[in-house]
């Protein structure tokens, strides 16, 4: 890992999003693009730190696995947001809003994220980390409760459709499943309503 102390600035870090997601949305390989920002940049602490996140990613890791290596230099916002655009397969999406994040902040030179004070509780982050860990576990015992209900009736001696144990657990499982599915298409719609309202 890199030993250096500097920083990287707001508008480096608004160049390198806004470079990344151009790039992912012509779609160019990851590993390109990581050449083509090191060769973008003047900053050589910025060059390095580049250079290991790409090493870490051809092991397999996340690009916010990777990023998170390095805490002193990408705040837990940036990574949290990496993380969600993972998840919800929008990574070009959530790195053109992190660029205007940090061109929103280029009259500080780091970002605001980056050093919280001691015992500060970002709670934006804490929410946009543990939401879809909150859906998955939704999602997971929406299929138990389907599952459960389905073995009611499949193995359940004399089990007839108006059995209230198998009709509960299939009911709760297809709200629960149901809810998720609209949570998510409803994220998705409204991010590709800011795309179009911002294009």
């Amino acid at each position: 890992m890199p030993t250096s102390t500097q920083e990287i600035s707001n508008a480096e870090m608004a160049s390198m999003c806004r470079q990344f997601a151009n790039l992912m949305s012509a779609q160019v390989n990851v590993l390109e693009i990581f050449e083509a920002l090191r060769e973008g940049t003047d900053n050589a602490f910025m060059r390095e730190v580049l250079y290991s996140v790409q090493e870490s990613v051809e092991m397999g890791r996340s690009l916010a696995t990777a990023f998170s290596r390095y805490p002193q230099t990408f705040s837990p916002f940036f990574i949290s947001m990496l993380r969600q655009g993972e998840l919800e397969g929008e990574l070009d999406r959530v790195l053109e809003e992190l660029a205007e994040h940090y061109e929103s902040r280029m009259q500080s030179e780091v970002d605001i994220h980056r050093r919280p004070e001691a015992g500060a509780f970002d709670l934006e982050t804490v929410a946009s980390v543990f939401q879809w860990i909150f859906i998955w576990l939704v999602a997971l015992v929406a299929v138990a409760a389907l599952g459960a209900g389905a073995i009611f009736y499949a193995t359940g001696p004399k089990m007839l459709p108006g059995e209230a144990l198998p009709n509960i657990l299939l009911l709760v499982g297809t709200i629960l499943l149901l809810g998720v599915v609209v949570f998510s298409l409803g994220r998705q719609r409204s991010a590709r309503a800011a795309r179009r309202k911002k294009g």
